[in-house]
C-alpha cells in the first residue's frame, strides 16, 4: 500500500510537473505568436505606407511631367520684378510689338499661334510644361483679369444662375452681361501702373527665356505674341494696359486720347474665327470628350454670336491695327495667309521663311470642317436647322462671309 501511495504521489508529481511544463510551453508559444503577429502588422503597415507614398509620388510625377515646376512652385515662380517705367522704356525704345490673338474656343487660335511664333523674328510662350497651363494661354497664367470660368466648367464653383446651373466657361461665357472688359469700364485698373508691370512681369520670363532663343528673347524678337481665346472680349482693356502712358514719377498720364498722341502703339490684334456650325460642333465635342459635360446647341450658338459682336465692337474702338483670319482660309492656303500675317506684323514674309514656319508646325488639315459638315447634313440640320434660321440675320450681320447653307 505504501509503495502504491508513493508511486501515486510520484505519478501525481510527475503529471503536475508535465502540466507545468505544458503550460509554460503553451505560454512561450503564445508569446511567439503575438510577436509574429506584431511583426506582420508592422510589415503590413510599412507596405501600406509604401504603397500610399508610391501612389502619391506617381500622381505628383504625372502632373509634374504635364505641368512642370509651376505645379509645385506656382505660376509666378519665374516672375520678373521690373518697374512700370522700365517696361515702358524697354518696349518703346526697342519698338517692340505685342500681338494679342483671340477668338472663339476651338476656332484655330492654337494652330495659328504655333505658326506665328515659329517665325524667326517672333517669340511666344513655350509648351504646357514650360508655362504650367493648358494650351499655354496667358489668361490662365495671370491674375489681372478673369478667365471667365474656362477650365472650371463642371466643378462646383463659378458663376451660376438662379437654378444652380453654370453660366460661364467655354461655350457660355460671352452670354454674361459683365464679360466685356474695356478701357471705359475698367478705368481704375488702367490708372494703376502696377497693372501693366504685374502682367508683363508674369509673361516676360516666357518670352525672354525659352527653348527658341535661350535667353534675351525679348531683345532678339521684334514681336511678342500672347494667345488666349478670351482676348476677344478684353481687347480695348489690353490695349490700355500694354500702351499705358507713364510720367517720370511712375504715374499714369490721365489726359484724354493719350493713345492717339503717343508716338507708336505697342499692340496689334489678330482675331481668329471659324464657320459657326463647325465651331459649335467642335466646342460641343470638346466639352463632352474632355470635360464630361454637355452644352445645349442654342447656347453655343448664342455664345458664338455674342462673342463676335464684342469682337466687332472692339475692332471699331481699337486704335491698334486689327486683322481677321478665318481658320478655313488658313487651312486651305496657309502660305498666302501667313504672308499676310507676317506683313501685318512687319516681319519678313519671304517664301523661304514661310516654308520654314510650315515645316516647324504640325500638319495642317486642309478641310478642318469636313467631318462636321457631314454630321450636320446627315442629322444636325434636322435637329437644329430651325435654330440656324432663327439666328440667321444676326450671323449674317456679323459680316464673317460664311454661307450658312453648307449642304448644297
Amino acid at each position: 500500500m505504501g509503495l502504491k501511495q508513493r508511486k501515486g504521489r510520484l505519478a501525481g508529481a510527475t503529471v503536475a510537473a508535465f502540466g507545468e511544463k505544458d503550460r509554460s510551453g503553451s505560454g512561450h508559444n503564445t508569446g511567439k505568436e503575438r510577436s509574429r503577429k506584431t511583426n506582420n502588422d508592422k510589415s503590413n503597415l510599412i507596405c501600406l505606407v509604401f504603397a500610399f507614398y508610391t501612389l502619391v509620388g506617381g500622381i505628383l510625377c504625372f502632373y509634374y511631367l504635364k505641368y512642370g515646376p509651376s505645379m509645385f512652385l506656382g505660376k509666378g515662380w519665374k516672375d520678373y520684378t521690373w518697374t512700370p517705367s522700365k517696361w515702358r522704356k524697354f518696349i518703346d525704345n526697342n519698338e517692340r510689338t505685342i500681338l494679342l490673338i483671340g477668338g472663339p474656343h476651338r476656332a484655330g487660335t492654337t494652330i495659328i499661334w504655333e505658326a506665328i511664333k515659329a517665325h524667326p523674328e517672333i517669340v511666344g510662350f513655350g509648351d504646357r510644361f514650360d508655362t504650367g497651363v493648358d494650351y499655354s494661354e496667358g489668361v490662365l497664367m495671370q491674375d489681372i483679369y478673369p478667365r471667365f470660368g474656362v477650365g472650371l466648367e463642371f466643378r462646383n464653383y463659378g458663376k451660376k444662375d438662379g437654378h444652380g446651373k453654370r453660366v460661364d466657361g467655354m461655350g457660355r461665357y460671352a452670354l454674361n452681361p459683365d464679360v466685356h472688359w474695356t478701357k471705359e469700364n475698367k478705368q481704375k485698373l488702367l490708372q494703376d501702373p502696377s497693372t501693366m508691370s504685374r502682367l508683363l512681369n508674369r509673361f516676360a520670363p516666357h518670352w525672354d527665356q525659352n527653348k527658341k532663343f535661350g535667353s534675351n528673347g525679348m531683345m532678339k524678337a521684334k514681336v511678342w505674341v500672347e494667345k488666349s481665346p478670351q482676348n476677344a472680349v478684353l481687347s480695348t482693356f489690353l490695349e490700355g494696359v500694354y500702351n499705358m502712358p507713364l510720367e517720370k514719377d511712375e504715374k499714369v498720364v490721365t489726359n484724354n486720347g493719350y493713345l492717339k498722341e503717343s508716338r507708336r502703339l505697342a499692340t496689334k490684334f489678330l482675331y481668329v474665327t471659324r464657320h459657326p456650325i463647325a465651331n459649335i460642333y467642335a466646342t460641343g465635342k470638346f466639352v463632352r470628350d474632355a470635360m464630361g459635360g454637355n452644352i445645349d446647341f442654342e447656347i453655343l450658338l448664342k455664345n458664338y454670336i455674342e462673342l463676335h459682336k464684342y469682337m466687332k465692337i472692339d475692332e471699331k474702338a481699337l486704335e491698334s491695327p486689327v486683322m481677321w483670319v478665318r481658320l478655313e482660309d488658313f487651312a486651305s492656303t496657309p502660305t498666302s495667309v501667313l504672308k499676310e500675317i507676317f506683313s501685318f506684323l512687319d516681319v519678313s514674309a519671304d517664301e523661304g521663311v514661310i516654308q520654314y514656319v510650315l515645316k516647324s508646325i504640325a500638319n495642317i488639315h486642309s478641310e478642318p470642317n469636313a467631318k462636321y459638315a457631314t454630321e450636320w447634313c446627315r442629322e444636325g440640320i434636322r435637329k437644329h436647322g430651325l435654330l440656324i434660321d432663327k439666328y440667321a440675320d444676326e450671323l449674317i450681320t456679323l459680316g464673317l462671309g460664311y454661307d450658312l447653307d453648307i449642304c448644297k
